[in-house]
């Protein structure tokens, strides 16, 4: 008696329960993908976000600007009276242009935007003077200012920079009592003008003067001596 013959063993009826299945299974929805498409997200908070994100940079990098300026208005005419002329800053070392856009701009930061202004205005001709000292030509101080050629001339045509010290009597010599510089007009007599103007307000016995940055005593351009008990 033959053995009895399985279904199984047949290559074709194995065929066909693998067909049946595979339709099955692609009749079937994907588990792994959702009933619905997730929600879109919103636009306008992604671009809130950008936003906030480019007010935080600008304002850090006005922060900084707004610091280096300060530096330079507290160096001003009285400021430095305890060093003389500062160095000319690194070019290398300037910070960055900010991205300023009108449509973005805060109260606060239109705020520190107007006094840094200001306080760059008012150091400009000291700028100037310090930079053509140190050698710079006028094309080049007038590209690190963003200001025009002829602007950079003018002040080194009108103006002049003062580098002074004032001494006190000590015995029979003279104790240094501070130092500093002052930009003032390039006119006749403009030495002497500040020099008296320096003692009426310090109270100091003794004023030099030297137009640019200080060197010897004996380079002075101005030595004023306020009479004793005068």
């Amino acid at each position: 008696m033959s053995e009895k013959r399985s279904p199984l063993g047949d290559r074709w009826y194995i065929d066909q329960i693998t067909a049946v299945a595979q339709q099955f299974l692609r009749s079937q929805p994907d588990s792994r993908v959702p009933d619905a498409p997730p929600a879109p997200q919103r636009s306008g908070y992604a671009d809130l976000t950008a936003r906030a994100a480019r007010l935080s940079a600008l304002r850090a990098r006005l922060e900084q600007e707004e610091a280096a300026l300060q530096a330079d208005v507290e160096r001003l005419n009285h400021a430095s009276r305890d060093s003389g002329s500062a160095p000319w800053p690194d070019p290398a070392a300037v910070v960055p242009e900010a991205e300023i856009s009108a449509e973005t701009l805060t109260l606060a930061e239109a705020g520190r935007i107007r006094r840094a202004y200001k306080a760059a205005e008012a150091a400009l001709p000291r700028l100037v003077l310090e930079a053509a000292a140190d050698g710079l030509e006028a094309p080049a101080i007038a590209r690190d200012l963003a200001v025009t050629p002829s602007y950079v001339y003018r002040i080194l045509r009108e103006r002049v920079r003062y580098t002074w010290r004032l001494d006190v009597r000590d015995g029979g010599g003279w104790a240094v009592r501070s130092s500093g510089q002052d930009v003032v007009e390039r006119a006749l007599g403009s030495a002497s003008r500040l020099a008296e103007r320096l003692l009426a307000e310090t109270g100091a016995d003794r004023v030099l003067l030297w137009e640019g940055p200080r060197t010897t005593d004996a380079d002075a351009v101005l030595d004023l001596v306020r009479p004793e008990g005068a």
